[in-house]
């Protein structure tokens, strides 16, 4: 299946999912008017319900917060079996604690064989700013189904096609996969609507009008953009990154994947 059809069947699944889950939903939001929400299972990962369903619950209710794990499918279980049995760990943020780098011990021969050399943020920028792709490994790996900046490919979404080339040369995988901008969450409602804490690529605000053009590898064909939102206490690399665009006088967004 391709072209329209496989555009109309994407569609089509996703508004069905929406209005069924957002069917059974509303009497337990509307019953339960004091409670907070907590989404998990791997529906949570629909991030276009998720922003959806943020916007209804803060509409409804001003006082009211909707929390998305990093990983609420099937890789969360582990995770919550262990804390199960060691409640004095509940509440830490395990998101980047995951594997070290397997092959690090090779780390040093690939410098030699390649040649290659330390950069600062201000040369990683410089790259990205030239149309040119990064990736970026740092500490331990992420735990969870997302690429959240220590296991990251990142680049510049303001050159033209360049989502279609990640997909076609780096990523090659299929046309419907999102690809997520990165922001820090005191920039994020200069560009999108709505926006709310996503740490963790949890929600799809919309890209504002007035950035459509200069954002165009991360905003989808319905406006969206799945959104992950960073601060110094989340994610260093990334924040000195887009901190260094702001210095430029750049939109301090980048594209992450």
């Amino acid at each position: 299946m391709s072209g329209e059809d496989s555009y109309d069947l994407a569609a089509t699944s996703q508004f069905v999912f929406e209005n069924l889950l957002f069917k059974w939903m509303k009497p337990i939001l509307e019953e339960h008017k004091d409670r907070n929400v907590v989404l998990v299972g791997g529906c949570a990962l629909n991030v276009l319900y998720n922003q959806n369903l943020s916007e209804y619950v803060f509409d409804k209710a001003l006082s009211r917060k909707l929390y998305v794990p990093p990983n609420p499918n099937d890789c969360g279980l582990s995770l919550g079996f262990f804390l199960s049995h060691c409640p004095e760990l509940r509440g830490k943020d395990f998101v980047y604690e995951g594997i070290e780098l397997l092959d690090k011990d090779d780390l040093q021969s690939h410098v030699e064989k390649r040649n290659a050399k330390k950069v600062t943020t201000k040369e990683i920028v410089d790259i990205i700013k030239r149309g040119e792709i990064v990736g970026l490994v740092y500490g331990d790996s992420e735990i969870g189904p997302r690429a959240l900046g220590n296991r990251s490919i990142i680049c510049d979404p303001s050159f033209e096609n360049m989502k279609d080339i990640l997909n076609k040369k780096v990523k090659f995988r299929e046309w419907y996969r999102p690809f997520a901008p990165v922001s820090l969450i005191q920039d994020a409602n200069t560009y999108f609507h709505r926006v709310f804490e996503s740490n963790y690529m949890s929600f799809a605000p919309k890209v504002k009008k007035e950035y459509h053009e200069q954002l165009r590898s991360i905003t989808h064909v319905d406006e969206t953009s799945r959104l992950q939102t960073v601060s110094i206490n989340g994610h260093k690399v990334f924040t000195d990154i887009l901190n260094e665009l702001k210095d430029r006088n750049e939109i301090p967004v980048i594209l992450n994947t």
